[in-house]
């Protein structure tokens, strides 16, 4: 057969396209010709009150909305291009099983979320802030928004393109509240969650034949409704869960094809869910690395086993190209992530490593999760059927954990990495339970497993009281992050820092824990951040933050009586006191009762800062310039010549 030409093999591949696959074509080359235009405008003044034509909330940026519906309703047709691939059919029971799971995860969070005050702070902030900063970006113009996106996907620790982009044609009609924010994702992460478990539970039902498999499926959706491990984040305003969708597919497009036969569209399918998870989280890209590594030995085994080189060559040429095609493009991303050891800069105030990890793992599970896990993974490796999803379960959590440890701790969100592998070893409890040989016990156990799930994840979620040990239950307990009943005081203390300080930086909090820190009173009035620009975030990780100058620099440093600790912090309350009882720098500007037993009080500089009050930061701090000089040593030293001739 000749080869097609350039031209009519695009032909070939238009026509095979579905209508609202041309659809999304035709919006991308829309949005195409609107973003050279933009860009010939950054260049061309004149142009550029035509281009801003559409652009800004009027009530919504016409080109975010156009490329954020392009992103949804090409997810869309991902998802029916990869259950096709797969050959996922819906039945009655699983729509019922899937519907009930979607009901009964929506009750859940418009019970928690509807009406709660709260701060969302630390990663919970730093989402919302960017879907914000996304409509920013576009409000000046789609070159400023399209190039901001790139370059936060390349080098942030959060990139804006997956979960902002695709939230944002909901975002954008609602009030833009840290909580209408937190509750959108909460109704709408979850669904795809469990669409996604469904196409992998249908390719597993196919594979591994259980006798019972309505029950099978059924068990299995419930373990996934039902792990805290999978809500927790997402309770607290954090949409990593996301990226479980993503890895679910994964696994639904890699099991049972071992690529002896071409698979294009599944081959497709599998390249993009690898690059949109690798977006969604930077410790997804340990989750990736684990199942891909698994999966090529097994695929190569299997060609090895039966003497099929094409299908070694046909699965190199895959890795080849998605290397290409998903690799080169993230390179600056993976480059940063590959240099950097968040491991030792954030051990500082985390139980660092990797068996402290893997113990770590078993509390977040909980005994009872750790042991529906244990007992399907080793009936999997009793069902020769399920042997490789065993190992790829056991193997691939352990690997993962190993990965992500050489680079960062691992808390609730970074574990839900695991979370893939840990439901496939659920999935497998959920296949002994349904290859039973006898109807009433298959029920008996597959209920009395649901019920403690439930009782599970009640207990955690606090809404069913605690009847079993500790140990039993999941070490994670949903909670609010910071409920505040001193938002009040909050906002007296950030207007009076308005009036009396003036320019950046000018002025400093010490105290940096649980209650009290800077970015309590930072993002208080989301998305009103104005108080940024006085209030600088802090020093929280002595590996990762540098000694704050502002503490000699700024016109007012501010602590909290009792001290609220966090790390060194409190080290260098110490060290401000003892500077102030010895050279009196500082005079008392005011005193802020918070209401919760805490105080807040505010000094006000009246003396340049001196060498001597730098010397007793670093008597007190010696410990931290040891390991970290570069933040402490190398910042003093510069000050030190700043401050030669003062006092």
């Amino acid at each position: 057969m000749s080869k097609l030409k350039p031209r009519t093999f695009l032909k070939c591949i238009y026509r095979r396209m579905a209508r609202l696959e041309r659809a999304v074509l035709l919006l991308l080359c829309i949005f195409a010709v609107k973003f050279v235009f933009s860009t010939a405008a950054h260049f061309a003044v004149p142009l550029q009150v035509v281009d801003m034509l559409g652009s800004g909330r009027n009530p919504v940026d016409v080109w975010l909305l156009l490329l954020s519906c392009t992103a949804v309703l090409g997810t869309f047709c991902l998802y029916r291009r990869a259950a096709r691939a797969i050959g996922a059919k819906c039945t009655k029971a699983d729509a019922v099983i899937l519907a009930v799971c979607i009901a009964a995860s929506a009750a859940f969070y418009l019970h928690a979320m509807v009406g709660r005050q709260s701060l969302y702070l630390w990663d919970n902030a730093t989402y919302y802030n960017l879907q914000v900063r996304l409509e920013s970006n576009f409000a000046d113009g789609v070159f400023t928004g399209v190039g901001s996106t790139i370059y936060k996907t390349w080098f942030n620790d959060y990139a804006p393109l997956v979960i902002n982009l695709l939230a944002e044609p909901f975002f954008m009609f609602t009030p833009r509240t840290a909580n209408t924010f937190a509750l959108l994702c909460a109704l709408l992460i979850p669904s795809l969650v469990y669409y996604s478990a469904w196409l992998l539970l249908t390719v597993l039902r196919r594979k591994l034949q259980p006798k019972a498999p309505v029950l099978f499926t059924a068990l299995s959706m419930a373990f996934v409704l039902l792990l805290p491990l999978l809500h927790i984040a997402l309770y607290r305003g954090m949409p990593d869960l996301l990226g479980v969708a993503f890895a679910f597919m994964l696994l639904a497009l890699g099991v049972g094809y071992d690529f002896s036969q071409p698979a294009p569209a599944r081959l497709v399918s599998l390249a993009a869910f690898t690059g949109m998870l690798m977006l969604t989280r930077r410790s997804y890209m340990f989750t990736v690395v684990a199942f891909f590594f698994l999966y090529g030995v097994w695929v190569l085994a299997c060609a090895v086993r039966a003497r099929q080189v094409q299908t070694a060559l046909r699965f190199g040429r895959f890795a080849a190209a998605s290397l290409v095609c998903v690799g080169v493009p993230l390179l600056p991303m993976f480059w940063r992530i590959a240099k950097a050891d968040y491991s030792d800069r954030y051990a500082t105030y985390q139980t660092g490593g990797f068996l402290a990890e893997l113990a770590n793992q078993r509390v977040y599970l909980g005994w009872l999760v750790f042991a529906i896990i244990l007992i399907g993974i080793l009936y999997g490796l009793y069902n020769a059927k399920a042997r490789a999803l065993a190992v790829l379960a056991a193997v691939g959590a352990v690997l993962t954990v190993l990965l992500v440890t050489r680079v960062q701790n691992m808390d609730d969100h970074q574990s839900l990495a695991v979370a893939p592998f840990y439901l496939l070893g659920c999935f497998l409890c959920a296949l002994l339970v349904s290859n039973l040989p006898w109807a009433w016990p298959r029920r008996i156990l597959a209920t009395a497993a649901g019920v403690l799930c439930a009782l599970n994840f009640g207990a955690c979620s606090q809404l069913l009281p605690v009847v079993f040990p500790s140990g039993f239950y999941s070490g994670l307990y949903f909670y609010v992050d910071s409920p505040r009943n001193d938002l009040q005081q909050v906002a007296e203390v950030n207007a009076w820092l308005r009036e009396n300080c003036t320019g950046e930086n000018s002025a400093y909090m010490i105290c940096h824990g649980v209650v009290y820190s800077p970015d309590v009173f930072r993002i208080s009035a989301l998305p009103d951040e104005s108080i940024r620009e006085i209030l600088p975030y802090g020093a929280c990780n002595p590996g990762n933050d540098a000694f704050p100058k502002e503490l000699l620099t700024a016109q007012v440093v501010l602590t909290c009586t009792p001290f609220d600790p966090n790390n060194h912090t409190e080290k260098m309350n110490a060290a401000f006191l003892e500077n102030q009882e010895k050279y009196a720098p500082f005079e008392l500007a005011a005193t802020f009762d918070m209401g919760n037993g805490y105080t807040i009080t505010a000094y006000r500089r009246v003396k340049a800062p001196t060498a001597a009050e730098l010397d007793t930061y670093r008597a007190y701090l010696a410990e931290e310039n040891e390991r970290f000089p570069y933040n402490f040593s190398a910042v003093w030293d510069e000050l030190a010549v700043q401050f030669a001739n003062n006092g």
